[in-house]
Formats: C-alpha cells, sequence, structure tokens
C-alpha cells in the first residue's frame, strides 16, 4: 500500500487555476494526475528547458520532486528538492518543498533524516500548524523508534488538549506488560516449551516439548542399548532442536513486545483520531477528540 497519501495529495493546488497555465504545464498536470508519473516529469523538464526566463520555474521543479516521490525514487526527489532550495529559495514552492523533503524521509521510515529535516523546517517557519506538524512529526518518529522519553518532550511542545493526551499516552505506553526475552529462552532451557508457553505460544510449547522430548529418549534408548552411533546421531539432532527452541522463545518475547508496543500506538491513534490533513496550502496535524 503507497502509504504517501499526503504527498499525493500535494497535487491537488497544482491542478488549480490550470487555464492561466501555459499548455504544456497543463498536459504535464495531467499526467500526473492519471498517475502517470514519468511522463509528467519529462514533460516539467520540457518546461524548464523551454522557458529558462519563466515564473512558473519553481512550480514545474517542486512538481518535478512530487511525482519523482511518487514513483519512489527517493534519492532523484531529494536531489530535485535541494536544487529547488538552491535555486529558488524565497518562493513558495521552496516552503512546500521543505515540508515534502522531511515528510518523504518519514513516510519511508528513515527517522533521523526526518527528524533533521522537521529541525531545519522549524527553523524557516513561523505559522503555528506547521510548527506543530513538525514537532508532532519528531516525537511519534522517535516513538516509532522506542524512544519515549525523548518523544514526550517533543510532544510537550504541542497546545492543548493534545499535549496532556499525548503524555498520558506515553506513561502508559512506558507501563505496558511486555514479556522479557532473557526470561523466555532460561525457561526454555530449562524445560523445551516453557518458554513458548511463557508468551502465549501453546502449539509452539507442545511442538518443542514432544520433539525435544522424542530426541532425547530416543537418545537415551539407543545408548542404553549400547547402540552408540544411533544415540550419537540423535544426541547431534537433538542439540540442533535445543538450541533452536531457545532461540525461538527469545524471539517470541521480542515479537510480542512489538506486536503489543504496535498494537498500543494504533490504540493512540484511534483515540486520538488522528489524521494527517491539509488546510489551505499547510499541512498539519488534525486531532478530533471525541466526548
Amino acid at each position: 500500500m503507497i502509504r504517501f497519501l499526503l504527498l499525493l495529495l500535494l497535487f491537488f493546488p497544482t491542478l488549480t487555476h490550470a487555464a492561466d497555465l501555459p499548455t504544456q504545464l497543463q498536459f504535464a498536470d495531467s499526467l500526473a494526475s492519471e498517475g502517470d508519473h514519468y511522463r509528467a516529469i519529462t514533460e516539467y523538464k520540457r518546461f524548464l528547458f523551454l522557458n529558462p526566463d519563466s515564473e512558473l520555474r519553481p512550480r514545474a521543479q517542486l512538481s518535478i520532486a512530487k511525482n519523482l516521490l511518487a514513483g519512489h525514487r527517493w534519492s532523484q526527489a531529494d536531489n530535485s528538492l535541494e536544487e529547488l532550495f538552491r535555486l529558488y529559495p524565497q518562493s513558495p514552492e521552496a516552503a512546500k518543498g521543505r515540508r515534502i523533503y522531511a515528510d518523504s524521509a518519514y513516510e519511508r521510515g528513515e527517522f533521523g533524516l526526518a527528524r533533521e529535516r522537521y529541525r531545519a523546517l522549524l527553523k524557516e517557519v513561523t505559522d503555528p500548524p506547521t510548527i506543530n506538524y513538525a514537532n508532532f512529526r519528531i516525537g511519534w518518529s522517535l516513538l516509532e523508534q522506542d524512544r519515549p522519553q525523548q518523544s514526550a518532550r517533543s510532544f510537550s511542545l504541542l497546545p492543548e488538549p493534545q499535549r496532556n493526551q499525548l503524555a498520558t499516552d506515553l506513561e502508559n505506553y512506558q507501563s505496558l506488560k511486555l514479556k522479557s526475552p532473557r526470561l523466555a529462552g532460561t525457561l526454555s532451557a530449562l524445560l523445551p516449551g516453557l518458554g513458548q508457553l511463557y508468551t502465549g505460544r501453546v502449539r509452539q510449547a507442545t511442538l518443542a516439548f514432544l520433539l525435544n522430548g522424542a530426541f532425547i529418549l530416543g537418545a537415551v534408548e539407543a545408548i542404553h542399548n549400547q547402540n552408540y552411533a544411533a544415540g550419537g546421531i540423535l544426541l547431534f539432532f537433538e542439540l540442533g532442536w535445543y538450541g533452536g527452541n531457545i532461540y525461538n522463545a527469545t524471539n517470541n518475547a521480542h515479537k510480542f513486545n512489538q506486536r503489543t508496543k504496535n498494537d498500543f500506538k494504533h490504540q493512540m491513534r484511534s483515540r486520538l483520531n488522528l489524521q494527517l490533513g491539509m488546510l489551505p496550502q499547510v499541512p498539519m496535524v488534525v486531532l478530533n477528540y471525541r466526548f
């Protein structure tokens, strides 16, 4: 599923006042709206080549970056936006581009890079919606990396009532009942399957217990009957099953914890009814409270 809803929404303003645009830009916009991003990029570049003095050049440059992002050509989109900042730093398109520049890193999961770009954006803007948007994104990116204490500092910069609600949610997040991977591994080392049972994997616990039990009993029986070769082979395979049983229990604990945290973050979004919204030319986070 394409996650660039915010970026794709930014295409719609480019289609307004089409009658005031040169035919070539209208055609490029039409291609972009139809999802034919590569041909649209070609037309925008053609416009730049044929119109070196046009006041619409920043618009075409920004549109190239948007279409590159829609095609998941991340590095090329970054280069296009950086060229926009360099050539037309004071243009409205550059201001829009800086938000997209940060969002693109965030949406592809490069949270450290996204934070750098949102902080740079904060130095450029003064309007409260964009400031709140950037601070929220910084805070949520830290939460995605399981750094709730640092996340709280960014959320504390948001206005009420969002600030209090997020502070309460973060306290609950840090109090989640999680499983200890070390304990899970230790339990399965003591008795195969016990760690899986601790993490709620009953079928895996049963299978681990039966398989390890069967190999151990088979090896003991073979050695008791002085069939040392068969006993050695069974013990060799049992070591693999035994080690795998410990690793599986530890891994289950990690998965349980990750799933628990992800579920809680999803509930946070649902409770706040978080939506990425657009108000006239300004991206923001819309938090709707229900009483």
